[in-house]
């Protein structure tokens, strides 16, 4: 028969109450009594789910505060059970509900901070691709247009191609035209004008103006000239015996022979051999120009008969020769400079050349070829890149360009500009020589005077 709970109840609980307890020690413990009165499901192996800790009839008759009692102090029918700590607090409260909860809402947060995290990244992605996208294509787009092919420029580098070559030629033309006129002064075997045999061996005076004449005869002879004087059919009358008025009067006429043309076949190439027209009219027009009279003919014996006696008057004499021959010689390299600036260049420009000429307006191939060459000169190639090309209204069209392509162009007229520029430096280097050598000749004169020996 059970034993009455009330008188036990009431003693427990008076008990409790002298001790101290709260009634938030109750609820406490009341926490705990919900874990053990949980469904068969979740704790089937409970031992609170015996009585007189459960009654399946009436749940009135569970008595929380013998329960507490029982199992703070492990007695009765707590005696010898699992330890409650172990049990309550850490598997049925830690392990089974809170460490499983904070699982979860340690998920939950960490999932909604970094899902909010990955979408700032995603946007800073985003915004840093469609950054570095526009910056390349910007690139991209700059590349492109600077450095996209200009015409212009290109005018620019194929106009001056070959450049050096020609200059370098022109400088070749210049030495060999020097020494063809330094020659004749100096009465050297074979550098007479004429065709004959004999004149062209005999040195001299007397026979370099035969050689000269039987050269205008035979070339630069204008029947009409001198009221049709060497038109005389007359026997025995010196007549003109020029077969083409091609190079009539090229021998004295500066303006058609070295002037006007912007290119001359000028190149004293030995093969083919035998000399270019413009070869010929130049050394006639130099002949004219510098040592019109050379000096007197002399013969082998005469040079031996000064070595052989040689006194002060004739060594002063032979040395005054070629002092005067070095003095002509300052003058015709200008005139030799020049020419070699019109010799024929290495053509490698000539179609380009061209190109830029029909843009003027001159579309005739030949019309070209006159005006050009068959192998443009240097002087002709420094023309078209300081003249022809600004004469085109499309050189100012293509100024309608991008800024780079622009500063392409200053540079290369700037280059242009300084080639230019030595070509006059060195022409002023001709003139500051001619006028020392002028100015040496007045000192000559006043030297003489002074000595007694002027010259009238």
């Amino acid at each position: 028969m059970r034993i009455p709970q009330s008188r036990i109840i009431a003693k427990k609980h008076e008990s409790i109450v002298s001790n101290g307890r709260s009634k938030f020690l109750l609820l406490i413990c009341a926490l705990f009594l919900t874990f053990c009165y949980q469904s068969n499901k979740e704790v089937s192996a409970s031992p609170y789910l015996t009585p007189p800790y459960n009654n399946p009839i009436c749940m009135c008759c569970v008595l929380p505060g013998q329960v507490q009692y029982e199992m703070f102090w492990g007695v009765l029918n707590w005696t010898g059970q699992i330890d409650l700590h172990n049990y309550i607090y850490i598997q049925q409260v830690f392990q089974l509900r809170w460490e499983p909860a904070w699982k979860q809402m340690a998920d939950d947060i960490r999932a909604a901070a970094v899902g909010a995290a990955l979408m700032v990244g995603a946007f800073l992605d985003g915004q840093t691709e469609i950054k570095a996208l526009s910056t390349i294509q910007k690139l991209n787009a700059e590349t492109i247009s600077d450095y996209h092919p200009s015409d212009q420029i290109c005018r620019f580098g194929t106009v001056s191609r070959s450049l050096a070559k020609s200059d370098i030629k022109s400088d070749l033309v210049q030495m060999g035209l020097m020494e063809q006129m330094i020659g004749r002064q100096s009465l050297r075997l074979n550098y007479n004008s004429a065709y004959k045999a004999k004149d062209a061996t005999t040195i001299g005076r007397s026979v370099d103006k035969e050689g000269r004449w039987n050269q205008f005869k035979k070339k630069f002879c204008d029947p009409y000239d001198i009221n049709t004087g060497l038109l005389t059919s007359t026997a025995g009358a010196e007549k003109c015996e020029a077969t083409t008025d091609k190079q009539a009067n090229r021998d004295v006429d500066l303006a058609r022979t070295f002037e006007v043309p912007n290119s001359l076949n000028i190149e004293f190439d030995q093969t083919p051999q035998g000399l270019t027209n413009d070869e010929e009219n130049i050394m006639a027009l130099a002949s004219n120009l510098y040592a019109h009279d050379l000096s007197v003919n002399l013969g082998a014996s005469d040079l031996h008969a000064l070595k052989a006696s040689a006194k002060d008057p004739q060594i002063r004499k032979l040395l005054d020769f070629r002092s005067t021959l070095a003095k002509r010689s300052v003058a015709g390299n200008s005139f030799a400079a020049q020419a070699g600036k019109k010799a024929a260049g290495s053509g490698a420009s000539k179609t380009y050349m061209q190109n830029v000429i029909k843009g003027l307006g001159l579309t005739d191939t030949t019309e070209i070829n006159n005006l050009i060459g068959e192998n443009p000169s240097y002087d002709t190639q420094m023309e078209i890149l300081t003249k022809r090309l600004y004469q085109d209204p499309k050189f100012y069209v293509n100024l309608y360009d991008t800024p780079a392509n622009v500063k392409r162009q200053k540079t290369a007229m700037k280059a242009v500009s300084l080639m230019q520029d030595r070509d006059m430096y060195e022409s002023l280097q001709r003139s500051e020589m001619l006028m020392s050598v002028l100015l040496e000749m007045k000192l000559l004169k006043a030297q003489d005077r002074y000595f007694g020996k002027g010259q009238q």
